[in-house]
């Protein structure tokens, strides 16, 4: 688990060296804990990008995303996206999105083109749903994290913005518990 200040990263696991270190990282620590009280249990918006950013602190290449699903994650289609520290769309997985499957567990989703990031820096990742199922998706309860920055945008199912107004403060109950990979 790596701090700077307010910026933070937890590094899982790390390959390779020199200018293009490949990580595998979280927004949050998830530790050795049961995956359904790492969060809070959140019902989906369709449309809605679910916003949280994280801190890179060296050179990679991210191929996937994956995203803590809720409790009863079960009927909605779900993509990811990653954008730059100024709002700037990077990449995506399919806009046709996944199906959730596997209650409390991590769904990893393929960017359709791996993005070289540059660290150390911040970015965000979004997770969007295309229904209201209950409990699809966990989300960073309020007051648990320093330093997270986590909000919400409106917006159509498989339609991600090229360019977003990142949140620039936490708003509980928005941010996905997310990893890059």
């Amino acid at each position: 688990y790596l701090h700077r200040t307010t910026e933070r990263m937890a590094v899982r696991g790390l390959r390779g060296g020199g200018p293009n270190l490949m990580a595998y990282g979280s927004n949050i620590p998830i530790g050795s804990v049961a995956y359904a009280s790492v969060g809070t249990n959140t019902t989906d918006i369709a449309g809605q990008l679910w916003v949280t950013d994280i801190i890179v602190p060296a050179n990679m290449v991210v191929s996937s995303i994956g995203f803590l699903q809720g409790g009863t994650a079960t009927t909605d289609n779900t993509l990811v996206a990653i954008f730059d520290g100024a709002g700037n769309r990077l990449g995506t997985s399919n806009l046709s999105g996944v199906v959730l499957s596997g209650a409390s567990s991590f769904q990893e989703q393929a960017l359709l083109t791996p993005v070289q990031l540059f660290g150390p820096a911040r970015y965000f990742v979004a997770v969007q749903g295309n229904g209201t199922a209950a409990g699809a998706i966990q989300t960073i309860p309020t007051a648990t994290f320093v330093g997270v920055i986590a909000g919400v945008i409106a917006g159509a199912f498989g339609t991600v913005p090229a360019k977003i107004n990142p949140p620039t403060t936490f708003t509980a109950g928005s941010g996905p518990i997310v990893y890059l990979k």
